[in-house]
């Protein structure tokens, strides 16, 4: 890697990429890789802890939220929840993101993608046209594997089959609860249990930088950027960073700092809502009101089961649950995805909207036959638990998640201050919309569906709940079910949206080719540019996103 970590004034590249996270490290290495004459900076607010055994344990993931490494916004007080503030985490280090979770590799199904590429008003974003460059990131694990769905040959391994005490009833409780068997969840179709599958290598991590060749790129790492340069004629120059300190683009300056950083730099340098700019003192270059709006994020509800015979070692924390494969990568075998019918959804998008409404079932997102609204698991350890909601991790329990992959809930990201070193306010608005309530509900009865079947009563004695809180069932009331999303419910830190893709700069903040409304030679790269959620934790796109920036730029200056 070519990481400088003081750079100079008035140092000049071809290309500056701004945000080493997920998408930057990706987008800087095929950049120099598809244009090798060229130069390319690529600037890090964070250090580079590559090797750090934080980063590489899978084991270790949920220690990094306590360093220096993970950012911690906490959100305002969110109505819905009881005035909660929720923490979401970010990575604030070269790699980003890909640093610091859990290395989930899902897709979404095809239609998340052909919906895209509609609102957009471009075939490209289409999951055809992804194809290859989803392709072209991953190794698959199944070298049987379908070649017209799977790369074989990119930098990031996947794998998925490790095969734990619970394997076969855990499957067997997703069967007879009524999902159907889908062998690759990463196929397009994505409606049923499938194996979970995550880009653990070897029980080790395979963060951004550490799988794209940076070493013909300029890594600037302990890089905060103040503002964009943006001369008179709309046309990015450069950035400045805070210590005064220039660095020049003649040819594109290309954002990617992540669904919180993003907004907040976009309107630090006078892009974004003109009464949000004025109340923080910036000249405003582009009134783009957009900018930091359409935030979203899958809100989960995460429940403890306890075993029936602990003593067998089925769970992290137990003596006997001494495999070292167990270590080796999230403690998951399975994930289900779920659809909420129609006629319990509707009705509350049509509430939603105002009671003159008429919802079109076959253009909402929502309501499109396979739209898959939930993410259902079982992970062996009680993971993801919130507040007072304490459970031994001593082999005892299990614990599930039910997760909205659909939200229609709409936040917002706006400025605390012109400071670059403070934190943007994040307001979610978190389970804001009867279609949510409806839609997360569900997913909660589901996971009770499935802990009363015969399967699962053969290995769980029944649910750990929060002191004072009644058990969670298939029948539960919406009341105890809200009672306890409330109180307990996290998010799992897919912040998205807020630099949407779009047709016009009146909903949306760049183009379908990345570019950004208003602007000339200014690029938004990360997962700031889905316009709607996907049913998917965002990793997979994200780097499918940046493979297809790389080879828009590169055409544009053939």
């Amino acid at each position: 890697m070519g990481e400088v970590s003081v750079p100079a004034s008035g140092m000049q590249f071809d290309f500056v990429v701004v945000g080493g996270g997920t998408a930057g490290c990706c987008l800087a290495s095929r950049l120099h890789s598809l244009l090798p004459q060229s130069s390319v900076a690529l600037l890090e607010r964070g250090p580079d802890e590559t090797e750090n055994p934080l980063v590489t344990n899978p084991l270790a993931a949920a220690q990094l939220p306590e360093t220096d490494l993970v950012i911690n916004y906490k959100t305002s007080p969110q109505s819905q929840l009881n005035n909660r503030q929720v923490t979401n985490y970010a990575g604030r280090l070269l790699s980003g993101s890909s640093a610091a979770n859990y290395g989930a590799w899902i897709r979404a199904p095809a239609t998340d993608y052909d919906h895209w590429a509609e609102r957009v008003g471009n075939p490209r974003w289409a999951y055809k046209e992804l194809l290859p460059f989803f392709r072209r990131t991953e190794s698959h694990y199944d070298p049987s594997g379908d070649a017209e769905q799977h790369g074989f040959q990119g930098p990031i391994h996947t794998t998925s089959g490790r095969s734990y005490p619970l394997r076969e009833p855990v499957h067997a409780a997703f069967l007879q609860a009524g999902f159907r068997n889908i062998p690759d969840l990463n196929a397009g179709d994505a409606l049923g249990v499938a194996p979970w599958t995550e880009n653990w290598k070897d029980g080790s991590r395979q963060h951004s930088n550490k799988v794209f060749d940076l070493s013909g790129v300029k890594v600037f790492t302990g890089a905060v950027v103040a503002r964009l340069l943006v001369d008179d004629d709309r046309v990015a120059t450069g950035v400045a960073l805070i210590d005064g300190l220039q660095i020049q683009a003649k040819r594109e300056v290309i954002i990617s700092c992540g669904a919180h950083k993003t907004p907040q730099l976009l309107m630090l340098s006078g892009i974004g809502p003109k009464e949000e700019l004025e109340q923080h003192g910036i000249r405003q270059v582009v009134e783009s009101p957009a900018v930091g709006t359409n935030h979203f994020d899958h809100l989960a509800l995460h429940q403890a089961w306890k075993l029936k015979h602990p003593e067998r070692g089925l769970a992290l924390g137990s003596p006997a649950f001494s495999d070292l494969a167990y270590m080796l990568g999230y403690p998951v075998e399975w994930i289900a995805t779920d659809a909420v019918p129609s006629h319990l959804l509707e009705p509350a998008l049509i509430e939603d909207a105002g009671a003159q409404s008429s919802i079109d079932p076959k253009a909402h997102p929502n309501l499109v036959p396979s739209c898959a609204h939930l993410a259902l698991l079982i992970a062996y350890a009680p993971l993801n638990l919130s507040g007072d909601y304490n459970v031994p991790l001593d082999g005892s329990h299990v614990s599930s998640g039910a997760l909205l992959y659909k939200p229609t809930s709409r936040g917002r990201i706006t400025l605390s201050s012109a400071d670059p070193n403070a934190e943007p306010v994040v307001d979610p608005h978190y389970y804001s919309t009867q279609a949510d309530r409806q839609m997360l509900r569900a997913g909660v009865r589901r996971i009770g569906q499935i802990m009363e079947t015969a399967a699962a009563r053969g290995i769980i004695e029944g649910e750990t709940t929060p002191q004072g809180m009644p058990s969670l069932t298939s029948s539960a009331s919406d009341q105890d079910i809200d009672a306890r999303i409330k109180d307990y419910s996290e998010v799992w830190h897919h912040s998205a949206g807020t630099a949407a893709m779009g047709k016009n700069i009146q909903d949306s903040v760049v183009d379908a080719e990345l570019k950004v409304h208003g602007l000339k030679h200014l690029r938004v790269v990360d997962a700031s540019v889905f316009p709607e959620p996907i049913s998917a934790t965002p990793q997979a796109t994200v780097y499918a996103i940046a493979e297809v920036a790389a080879v828009l730029i590169s055409q544009g200056l053939e």
